[in-house]
């Protein structure tokens, strides 16, 4: 079963245990970030844009290195719609659910409704109403949702267009009082692919759904008289790792990802921002510091080298693994699209049946038994494996024709 169902096969672990404080370190001064200098920004400007200018100008240390990602991007996708013109859109055409779903008047519900939305304001108990708006995002989908305070701290400093479709150099503003964290598990059938057509599909398709589902939530608050933005992948301006650590979403692995007990790191981030009084949840703590520290099968597996082998970093005022974004880019570029294979590996990340989530029960309390676990599975999984695609879209090729009928329709015999 590849499609939407089998996300609802799962029967998740228990809650990891909360405590007071995240469980990463702050170090110093919190640098904010800006999102003008993410690679996958700095990828997408156009050469000779106004953006373009404006960043080499001040960075032009990064221009040669972009410039060949960009142009191994262009080479690899080129050659892919070559040999494959039906395949390469299948995660493309996904992709632009997240893009439209990130237009600046879809997040702050300026898109006109049907129905009149009323604007009187519903007071409603901070619990219940936390408790109601996690079940209707569950219900919508995710996986695990979690609620804290907005840290300005996460807030990016700067829009970064054409990555974000917000003006670019535009001074972000994100002044709300919580924000709703929404996991949206992946198919781990799709994932396994790894970094083909299945797995740039499934990443697309699921930023496109996390984006609906923050939509949707935002517009439901909204609709209740209460300042709300809808934060969707592609509209996005924090950082989305200590905020969901700061959650209470999981913690943060090696990968630099958010790793949460029941489903690991394989899921797709949406996000809510808002002033409506909400109860707040705390951080978790399930022993994952020590289970990265142990384990580095995802730095292992990454082709990239962009997952650290060795210890901790201090990165802008934290204390984290220092995940290489720059070589991770590179490798996407030097593949035409995207890659999950760290997504896929990660032994918190298998499915929620009775014995993965006994183990997952046990590495939570025993330091000895997540030792054990890492050998296990380096015993009985071995190496990275790519999977299967799906039958229909290995046959994507077979919906090509031989031409024939074009030629004619173009009077050429």
């Amino acid at each position: 079963m590849w499609g939407v169902r089998e996300r609802y096969r799962q029967k998740y672990a228990s809650p990891p245990p909360e405590v007071d404080s995240p469980t990463y370190d702050i170090v110093g001064q919190v640098e904010r970030y800006d999102q003008r200098d993410h690679p996958n920004a700095r990828n997408s400007m156009v050469p000779g844009s106004m953006e373009f200018e404006d960043y080499y100008r001040r960075h032009p240390e990064l221009k040669e290195w972009d410039d060949e990602s960009r142009r191994r991007l262009a080479k690899h996708k080129e050659k892919w719609r070559t040999e494959d013109p039906i395949g390469a859109q299948i995660g493309p055409a996904a992709f632009y659910g997240r893009r439209v779903l990130g237009l600046p008047d879809i997040v702050e519900g300026k898109v006109s409704a049907r129905e009149k939305v009323d604007s009187a304001r519903v007071d409603a108990d901070p619990r219940e109403m936390a408790r109601l708006i996690k079940s209707y995002a569950g219900y919508l989908g995710a996986g695990r949702v979690r609620i804290t305070r907005l840290n300005q701290d996460w807030v990016y400093t700067h829009y970064a267009s054409p990555y974000t479709l917000e003006p670019y150099g535009k001074p972000v503003e994100l002044d709300y009082k919580n924000i709703i964290c929404m996991a949206f598990p992946q198919n781990l059938k799709m994932m396994a692919n790894g970094d083909g057509i299945a797995e740039d599909l499934e990443v697309g398709w699921m930023y496109a759904y996390s984006s609906l589902a923050s939509v949707i939530i935002a517009h439901f608050i909204r609709s209740m008289g209460w300042r709300t933005k809808a934060l969707p992948p592609e509209n996005s301006p924090f950082l989305i790792v200590p905020t969901f650590v700061d959650a209470g979403i999981g913690e943060q692995g090696r990968t630099s990802h958010v790793i949460t007990k029941e489903f690991g790191n394989n899921f797709r981030p949406g996000a809510v921002a808002t002033d409506m009084p909400l109860a707040l949840d705390k951080p978790v703590d399930f022993g994952m510091q020590d289970f990265c520290e142990k384990c580095k099968i995802c730095a292992d597996e990454c082709p990239s080298g962009a997952i650290p082998k060795g210890g901790k970093e201090v990165v802008r005022g934290v204390r984290m693994w220092h995940f290489d974004g720059e070589n991770c880019r590179r490798y996407w570029d030097s593949i035409g699209g995207s890659c999950g294979i760290c997504q896929y590996v990660c032994p918190w990340n298998f499915p929620g049946n009775w014995y993965h989530n006994a183990v997952r029960e046990m590495n939570q309390r025993s330091a000895l038994m997540r030792r054990l676990a890492i050998v296990g599975h380096h015993l009985v999984y071995g190496k990275f494996r790519r999977g299967a695609l799906p039958e229909w879209i290995a046959r994507s090729k077979d919906a090509m024709g031989n031409g024939d009928i074009g030629s004619e329709s173009a009077g050429v015999k």
